[in-house]
């Protein structure tokens, strides 16, 4: 081959590769462009590095503890289709990308029950993104005396109401419901009342209080025989209330079983304030969660509530060692945790 030849079947290939780079520019405009006319351009960081997550199958229960730093998050998909969100952690850059990047990988665009524990930031905060983002059906939330009085919480109480979605106060007894074939029981089995017994005088935005933290919303769920409880940031003493009152048969009505109770979301973020010896005993406690965040300024988890776990013989996953946690309930009355 001469060398004219040559220099005309060079040009020829760098004239296909100049095309074909050219072509691949134009479609990630293309891409862009569409993106960004169904999504506004500060969601974008909401769709890049989704985590990898299976779809559900029929008849499974999945229940996600989200990765997002030190805070609570916890997403349940109920077989029937339903979405319920217990908290979304303290909000912020890398707290709302957590959060949101996990609802999406799941391609969830509605959320049907949006669940506050109680009114600490850490619980509150990334649940304004998924009511900017997300369309929520009903909102459960905790008695507030004064939301205005609170920085934070008047913020996110605005948004609330912004949304347009049905409001309710957490409340014990309300429940969740199976609406498919596939049966499931969730109940709350505190707050015991809507109103504190004692006031803050001064509203405080980090945290509102012990008191606050006793009041937590707790619910339990089961799934053919499967069950487990989120605990928010409930104390010993409130541990201690939810056993006396079990015993005394007060749950019976709502078909609870506590003293059956395998998979445990640990109570604020593994503090030595919750998570008694005697609790785990009476639960019969197997799985265990903790969320919290690495290397966090509060010591969580402590060494008591691990030393607990441990005599308890349970097996205990940590976001902050772990990343998100999801468990998966079967119709057949076995669960898996990835």
């Amino acid at each position: 081959m001469g060398y004219r030849a040559k220099k005309l079947q060079s040009e020829e290939v760098r004239r296909k590769i100049k095309i074909v780079l050219f072509t691949i520019v134009a479609v990630c405009l293309l891409a862009v462009c569409v993106v960004s006319f169904y999504n506004p351009a500060e969601t974008w960081k909401f769709y890049m590095a989704l985590p990898k997550i299976s779809a559900r199958k029929t008849g499974e229960l999945r229940m996600h503890f989200i990765d997002v730093g030190q805070g609570d998050a916890t997403l349940i998909e109920f077989p029937d289709g339903k979405t319920a969100l217990i908290d979304g952690g303290k909000g912020g850059e890398t707290g709302n990308k957590a959060l949101m990047r996990y609802l999406n990988a799941l391609d969830i665009e509605e959320i049907d029950r949006l669940v506050l524990t109680h009114a600490d930031s850490d619980h509150y905060g990334g649940l304004s993104a998924a009511l900017q983002y997300k369309k929520v059906k009903t909102a459960y939330l905790p008695f507030v005396e004064n939301p205005s009085e609170l920085v934070g919480y008047k913020i996110f109480y605005k948004n609330v109401l912004e949304s347009g979605c049905k409001i309710e106060e957490c409340r014990r007894g309300l429940r969740f419901i199976s609406e498919g074939e596939y049966l499931y029981n969730a109940v709350f089995l505190s707050p015991y009342s809507l109103k504190e017994e004692d006031e803050e005088e001064e509203a405080d935005d980090e945290n509102q209080g012990e008191d606050d933290n006793t009041n937590s919303a707790v619910i339990w769920l089961d799934y053919y025989g499967v069950s487990a409880i989120f605990c928010g940031d409930i104390d010993l003493a409130a541990e201690d209330l939810l056993i006396r009152d079990d015993k005394l048969g007060a749950f019976e009505k709502w078909q609870v079983q506590l003293s059956e109770t395998e998979i445990l979301k640990v109570a604020h973020h593994g503090s030595e304030s919750s998570t008694s010896a005697g609790f785990l005993q009476y639960l019969g406690v197997k799985t265990a969660v903790i969320s919290c965040g690495a290397d966090n300024a509060y010591g969580h988890p402590s060494d008591t509530a691990l030393e607990n776990l441990t005599a308890q013989k349970a097996e205990a996953y940590r976001t902050d060692e772990d990343g998100s946690v999801m468990i998966t309930i079967k119709p057949d009355g076995t669960y898996l945790v990835k």
